[in-house]
């Protein structure tokens, strides 16, 4: 499976050298050859660009590194896709869009837009067994989300505020200079939040028969979105609705747009059921909350929709046959600790040689 575009990258080697890193090293420690970064097209490894960005961000002492990337990103990193986003008529037209086509993104982010009393959220996810925080990944496709809608169309486009589900750094200074708007850190989800009003809000640029032409061409020229499995389609769903309670069947079957009995039905067509799968995405989020030292044990437990602290730790002991809080203890304690792996192959971690689980000062 691959990874996202190198597009994300593109200025990678200037950022690390002015922190003072050897980014051939780290390019080369996770199997990426510095050639890979001039083609914006190129697939990377599943894995490698967060691991590139995390690892940089820590050697280099820099919580900040994912802003500085992005701060030099504009809208045309996003290849493509950015100019049909181009000719949409409103921000939802374009947000919808983007979901239509995120897979030429990236086949492991997704996103989904929520919409909420006076308020659209744009929920974003790493879709992946990836054993570690990706803050730096997370904060990277936020901010070159919310700054591509804004170069578009201006202020009227500019979000309320982004949700990061990691702690905060001890500056904030990059983050606002870069984002223009507030940062919420410690949150239930990793997202982008704009009002109703600028969902709404009309783009100057747009030419109604441009945009005709823009989708036309885009529809029978972009490849189409790959055929997923029920399985896929359910784990994907799962990734974005455990994290605010909302992972039952019958919430992921809503966000599927299928009925329950459906839904659980074809999961067996495939060999598995809904329970199978849930668990399953739980043992890959659960390495990621408990390495994200801002949530209690509490919270983790609810956003992997169980009810009580103790369900929580009956789960997680059955399953790894250790308690949470004796391995979050562990894992930040000892560097060289191996958090439990959702799969039998090697982890992210693993095969980018990032051993250590981030643990950053608060």
């Amino acid at each position: 499976m691959t990874s996202g575009r190198a597009a994300i990258l593109m200025n990678y080697v200037t950022v690390a050298l002015e922190v003072g890193l050897d980014p051939y090293r780290i390019l080369a420690d996770t199997g990426v050859n510095p050639s890979q970064l001039r083609n914006p097209e190129e697939r990377l490894p599943r894995g490698a660009i967060a691991s590139i960005l995390e690892r940089s961000a820590m050697e280099a002492n820099c919580p900040q590194f994912a802003m500085l990337i992005a701060e030099r990103r504009d809208l045309s990193a996003m290849g493509p896709v950015s100019l049909v986003l181009q000719q949409q008529e409103t921000l939802e037209d374009a947000i919808r869009t983007l979901i239509r086509y995120q897979h030429l993104l990236s086949d492991l982010l997704t996103f989904t837009l929520e919409m909420h009393d006076d308020v659209g959220t744009v929920r974003t996810q790493i879709v992946s067994n990836i054993d570690f925080v990706p803050r730096q990944a997370h904060e990277a496709v936020g901010a070159i989300l919310s700054r591509a809608f804004t170069e578009i169309a201006g202020e009227t486009w500019k979000p309320e505020c982004l949700h990061f589900m990691h702690a905060a750094p001890r500056s904030l200074e990059v983050h606002h200079r870069v984002l223009g708007c507030p940062v919420v850190f410690g949150s239930d989800m990793n997202g982008v939040v704009y009002s109703r009003s600028a969902l709404a809000a009309r783009n100057p640029g747009y030419r109604s028969n441009l945009a005709a032409y823009a989708n036309s061409y885009f529809e029978t020229l972009l490849p189409s979105a790959p055929l997923l499995s029920q399985v896929d389609r359910t784990r994907r769903a799962l990734y974005v609705l455990l994290p605010s309670g909302h992972g039952s069947i019958d919430n992921v079957a809503r966000h599927l747009g299928i009925a329950a009995r459906t839904l659980q039905r074809k999961l067996e067509g495939e060999g598995t059921g809904f329970s199978a799968v849930l668990n399953s995405v739980r043992r890959e989020l659960v390495v990621r909350h408990l390495l994200n030292s801002v949530h209690s044990l509490a919270s983790i437990g609810e956003m992997l929709g169980y009810t009580s602290p103790a369900a929580f730790t009956r789960w997680f002991t059955s399953e790894f046959g250790i308690a949470p809080s004796t391995w979050r203890r562990s894992a930040h304690d000892d560097p060289g600790f191996a958090p439990p792996s959702a799969s039998n192959g090697p982890s992210a971690i693993e095969a980018s040689g990032f051993l250590a689980p981030p643990v950053w000062p608060m």
